[in-house]
């Protein structure tokens, strides 16, 4: 039986997703086990402004569990599961706990883009967050919003952990954790105290870091803190992509001392799936 998983990814009901679910599920059939739809909570106005509407995301997420359901009767040797991706804002809180209690979500992952009001992830403005700021004011303030998502903590799992090195990375240089050691530790350790695993996200192989996200030590401190569970998303936004760093990520996840991944069931893992890497992985 496949074992490969991949619990992040986006179609065409992400803002940023393109293609129906089905065509992702052709690109994972027959080499995945298990797959979780992940799109973005929030969506885009006609002014390219970011905002999350709960009455607009519950009407969404429901046709979105519609098109798992009708996807799970096609691909019936495919585990496929309805998953979210809330990104942290205070003001977004309400919103968001209310869509998670409108819909039967299967697993949640949190996030972090913007820090400051100012998006560090991309966009034509990205450059504006880390020109006037010192790396450690940039990573430090980061690692805060972070730390301040996980006191929240509406969420099963924290997405693409040091994800501030996508952009950092070219304004400073490689990221370094154990400079924010004292920073990182302690949310892995609270994170850990409230059940609250973390993933490997595989995007950042084909982006400049060209590593996944986290870094292998951060993979490290989790196991070692007692962060109980551990996903794996390649964070693709097309089909064709669907598939991308996914075997990086499984080596990573080896070689840091992670045995198995974790499967999602009404937000309750429910699943452990050993980790074997392979010499191919489609996509």
């Amino acid at each position: 039986m496949p074992n490969m998983i991949n619990y992040h990814f986006h179609d065409e009901f992400s803002a940023d997703g393109a293609g129906p679910l089905a065509l992702h599920c052709a690109a994972a059939n027959g080499s995945f086990r298990a797959i979780c739809i992940t799109n973005h909570a929030e969506t885009m106005d006609s002014e390219r402004a970011w905002r999350a509407d709960p009455d607009e995301m519950i009407d969404r997420f429901l046709r979105n569990a519609e098109s798992v359901t009708a996807a799970a009767v096609r691909y019936p040797e495919l585990d496929i599961r309805l998953g979210v991706e809330l990104e942290y804002r205070r003001e977004w809180r309400a919103p968001f706990e209310r869509l998670l209690y409108e819909v039967p979500f299967d697993f949640v992952l949190g996030s972090v883009h913007i820090v400051d009001g100012l998006n560090i992830s991309g966009g034509r403005d990205v450059d504006a967050y880390f020109l006037p700021r010192s790396q450690r004011q940039a990573y430090e303030a980061y690692f805060r919003q972070v730390d301040e998502m996980v006191d929240w903590g509406a969420f099963d799992v924290v997405a693409h952990f040091d994800l501030i090195k996508r952009y950092g990375h070219r304004h400073y240089g490689s990221f370094a954790p154990r400079t924010y050691r004292s920073c990182i530790e302690p949310i892995l350790a609270k994170m850990a105290r409230n059940h609250i695993g973390i993933e490997i996200n595989t995007s950042g192989v084909n982006q400049a870091p060209g590593v996944p996200y986290p870094e292998p030590e951060i993979l490290e401190w989790a196991n070692q803190v007692g962060v109980e569970t551990l996903t794996i998303g390649s964070d693709s936004h097309s089909p064709d992509r669907f598939a991308q760093g996914l075997e990086a990520g499984m080596r990573l996840a080896l070689e840091t001392g992670w045995n198995e991944f974790t499967l999602y069931e009404a937000r309750r893992p429910a699943e452990r799936i050993e980790i074997r890497t392979h010499r191919h992985v489609p996509g």
